[in-house]
């Protein structure tokens, strides 16, 4: 979508986190450079802050919360988005329940990401 930004936060270092990226054909959808990395802090939440810093001065542009959106699976992705500036979607696919996501705190809760209508509506969602 144009003036999307996609990028990562993960605790990998960059270079772990390309590897793991190419290996399934994403990292050409993503700003890897935009991203938040382990390396950057201890501290998941901060790390939301680092990415909405870097894309914003590589895109030009100020990121916050009605701006950013952190796509997560787990509790601990909710509470970090929440706590950093940021939309959360939650992604009930992996061990967390979506009854679990929600008690978190979770903006959107969804199923899986194969329905790609649903998942851009909960990305590109401005609620609250």
């Amino acid at each position: 979508m144009p003036g999307l930004v996609q990028t990562v936060l993960t605790g990998n270092v960059p270079a772990v986190a390309r590897v793991k990226l190419a290996a399934f054909g994403l990292d050409r959808y993503l700003d890897l450079e935009a991203g938040a990395y382990g390396r950057d802090g201890p501290v998941r939440s901060d790390l939301v802050r680092v990415a909405q810093r870097r894309a914003g001065s590589r895109r030009g542009a100020a990121f916050g919360r009605a701006n950013t959106v952190l796509v997560g699976d787990t509790p601990r992705d909710v509470l970090a988005g929440r706590a950093g500036g940021a939309r959360t979607v939650a992604v009930a696919s992996g061990s967390s329940s979506a009854e679990e996501l929600r008690s978190a705190g979770a903006d959107v809760v969804l199923a899986g990401l194969e329905d790609t209508a649903a998942v851009l509506r909960a990305v590109t969602w401005d609620g609250p």
